[in-house]
């Protein structure tokens, strides 16, 4: 699990043959890409990094213990597999662990106007146990470069993978584990630079922090005010998960720092693999693992790490994630400064097939807000094509809901024939693609992809009015359609989402795509045609399901990806562009307590003040923001600018538009400067309510919306700082985790 260029989720995935395949998110457009076979094979779990320049880098040791690693490219491609080779006189034995050098510390080089531009270094350093036990390690020469230092050896005799984390201050650690379960743990004296990238006798001697471990462990960061404490989990053969934390963090004089061993304390029983952990925006640390019963589960500090208690407190039990079982998962932390917490991926159980589960929002540690989850969503067996699974807006099939059949070529021989419906299934012809258009309204093409051509209109002087597909003409209305979700009467307009959907045409609002069940002269039932929306006729049927094939007679997969999307976005432009007539507004059912954003992430720059004896003054900008994030089902991050522009949300609490400020820090001699922040969100969750030219239809889903500051009792945190040392806390547009996930 990675993080994109654009900050969207990367993920990387080793299949059963050892092949490593992708899936990109686009989150300015909400869409995955099709899964990518990489080009390369894996013996262990793939690992990631980011260059300085912010591109992913995927290391991977293949069979013959070679490493061997893929950059993604400027403009989102990936470059073919560089071979790094093996440590002198021996293969590499397991996963690297791979770091970013961050020598800010040691060596700020701000520029003229004394501001540090992040990571002054950024060159990669690699970690990995050899087929001789040992741990060797290696650097980049250069940040963003594709030279590397010789190998180095640390010295001792491991087993299991090495972890490696690179403290506040740039030190970086690494933790490795005996033949005999005793965990141990070294440290550079002094963050390394390009001029000393490997300097002699760096290294503290190992200090051991543990015993009976049983498998590679995890580190996280606690960020405060004294320094970055680092904190351990990991299988012991006690028979649980362990965590243990540093009291005090390293320093010059003692690298390893100094750990609370004797506090050492179990959080639940042992996690398959690696545990995963995550940080929460508030600074709580979250274990995630898969329960006895095949769900993952997770249990969430109720307080982060303190001195007196340098472990955190974990009074909240273990909870499961039900509806999907797994065989592996990986969490991503949305980056900082949006409004989603997190995504869990997991690879279903027994099957091949990755699902994801966002969670919107995180609870509060003293359960004033509940956690926030939503559906599964599939993303379809790993290494399949953008047709499986659900299929996606490039490939669905559309099948008519009361007579399941499927949208279908009249023949093969003439492109131009009447479209049909088929009770026939992966026949040619029957796959389509849902494509937005320049239309001021919204409406979308259906285009079918074996021939490349639009549904469109047969031009029929009188009924029937057949449908074709005819050269798609961007100009031509009579190719455009409206997407209108249907849902039972009755039905419970917060919980219940569409699976099914009427088809209405664009050059007559009133006509929708109708199939019929019999022959009724002068109609024939094959073909599909544009027939009145409310009709009462038991004959005719215009509701559509808009997924994958069929996987038994009477049964469909989700509805595909996207769908929702092109649906609130299409009343979202008609409401603006007919206000009189039309009407979208998100009613809200539920309004939990306002809460914080993030615990005082960086925002902006930070300066350091060169001088010896003069004082420095550092103006931020930043924004009160406005707007809203809203979610659908199983997706998050539907962007919900254009939404919240035309949809009514008349909630008074909303920050109403986004402001601008200018905040001052004062930075002394020889100190750095920041500004942190923590900006007032808070969720609504109930249903959209939309009226279209008199037709009426709702839409659950969830907001979170930036909050007037005094929201709820909470206020904008917005803190200047000041310290000899560089910021613990991440940068608010920063990504956080960074996990493979293996098959």
């Amino acid at each position: 699990m990675a993080t994109g260029t654009n900050d969207g989720a990367l993920v990387l995935v080793r299949g059963e043959d050892g092949t490593v395949y992708r899936r990109e998110h686009n989150p300015e457009k909400n869409t995955w890409s099709a899964w990518a076979d990489t080009g390369g094979k894996a013996a262990g779990d793939p690992v990631t990094a980011r260059n300085l320049n912010k591109r992913t880098v995927v290391f991977v040791r293949r069979d013959s213990g070679r490493l061997w690693y893929q950059e993604q490219q400027a403009d989102g491609a990936w470059s073919e597999w560089s071979d790094l080779g093996t440590p002198p006189d021996t293969t590499a034995a397991g996963a690297p662990a791979v770091v970013a050098n961050d020598n800010t510390y040691s060596s700020p080089s701000p520029s003229k106007e004394g501001v540090v531009r992040g990571n002054t270094d950024g060159r990669l350093e690699l970690f990995v146990r050899g087929a001789d036990n040992q741990i060797w390690h290696r650097v980049q020469k250069a940040p963003n470069g594709s030279g590397w230092s010789n190998w180095e050896a640390l010295p001792g005799t491991w087993t299991g993978n090495p972890t490696a984390v690179v403290s506040g201050n740039g030190r970086i650690s690494v933790f490795a584990r005996k033949s005999d379960g005793r965990l141990r743990v070294t440290a550079q004296k002094d963050p390394s630079t390009p001029d000393t990238s490997l300097p002699a006798n760096n290294w503290a001697p190992w200090a051991e922090i543990g015993t009976d471990y049983t498998g590679n462990v995890t580190v996280s960061l606690n960020n405060r005010k004294k320094g970055t404490f680092l904190q351990v989990f990991g299988n012991r053969s006690e028979g649980g998960l362990w965590t243990v934390g540093q009291s005090e963090p390293g320093t010059a004089k003692n690298p390893t720092g100094t750990w609370a061993t004797d506090k050492a304390q179990r959080i639940g029983p042992a996690v398959p693999g690696r545990p995963v952990v995550v940080a929460h925006s508030d600074g709580r640390l979250a274990a995630y693992g898969i329960n006895a019963d095949g769900y993952v589960a997770y249990r969430t500090q109720t307080s982060s790490s303190t001195q007196d208690a340098p472990n955190g407190i974990w009074a909240a039990g273990w909870k499961a994630l039900s509806g999907r079982k797994a065989d592996s998962v990986a969490v991503r932390s949305g980056p900082q400064g949006t409004t989603a917490a997190l995504d869990v991926f997991a690879i279903g159980k027994g099957t091949t097939t990755l699902y994801q589960r966002p969670r919107l929002s995180v609870g509060a540690a003293d359960g004033s807000r509940e956690d926030v989850w939503l559906d599964w969503a599939d993303h379809s067996p790993v290494g399949s094509g953008e047709c499986s699974g659900p299929g996606s807006l490039e490939c669905l099939n559309i099948e008519s809901a009361g007579l399941h059949s499927v949208l279908s070529l009249g023949s093969t021989i003439d492109p131009d024939a009447n479209v049909t419906r088929d009770p026939q299934r992966n026949l040619p012809g029957q796959k389509w693609a849902l494509k937005k258009t320049d239309d001021p309204l919204g409406a979308v093409t259906i285009v079918n992809r074996t021939k490349d051509k639009c549904l469109d209109e047969d031009d029929d002087l009188v009924s029937p009015y057949h449908l074709v597909i005819a050269p798609c003409d961007p100009e031509r209305k009579e190719q455009m359609w409206f997407v209108e979700p249907v849902l039972s009467k009755g039905a419970d307009a917060g919980k219940e989402l569409a699976s099914t959907f009427r088809l209405r045409h664009r050059s007559d609002p009133e006509s929708c795509l109708t199939a019929l069940a019999e022959d009724v002269f002068p109609h024939t039932a094959r073909y599909v045609e544009l027939i009145d929306c409310d009709t009462d006729a038991e004959n005719d049927h215009n509701t559509w399901r808009l997924g994958n094939k069929s996987v038994s007679p009477g049964e469909t997969t989700a509805t595909a990806p996207g769908v929702q999307d092109i649906v609130l976005l299409q009343a979202a432009e008609r409401c603006a562009a007919d206000p009189e007539a039309n009407t979208c507004e998100f009613v809200a059912l539920e309004t939990p307590k306002a809460y914080k954003a993030a615990d005082g992430c960086v925002r902006g720059q930070v300066l350091y003040n060169q001088s010896p004896d003069r004082d420095a003054e550092y103006y931020v900008n930043w924004s009160r923001m406005s707007g809203t994030q809203a979610s659908i089902g199983g997706t998050v991050g539907f962007s919900a600018e254009v939404v919240s522009a035309e949809f009514r949300l008349d909630l008074a609490w909303m920050q109403e538009e986004t402001k601008g400020e200018q905040v001052q820090v004062h930075v002394p001699p020889q100190q750095f400067g920041w500004l942190e922040i923590a900006p007032v969100l808070r969720e609504t969750i109930g249903y959209w309510k939309v009226t279209l030219d008199g037709h009426k239809w709702t839409v659950p889903g969830h907001n979170v919306s930036h909050a007037k500051n005094g929201t709820s009792g909470v206020k904008t945190y917005l803190v200047p700082r000041t310290s000899d040392t560089p910021p613990q806390g991440g940068h608010c547009d920063a990504p956080l985790s960074r996990l493979p996930l293996e098959r």
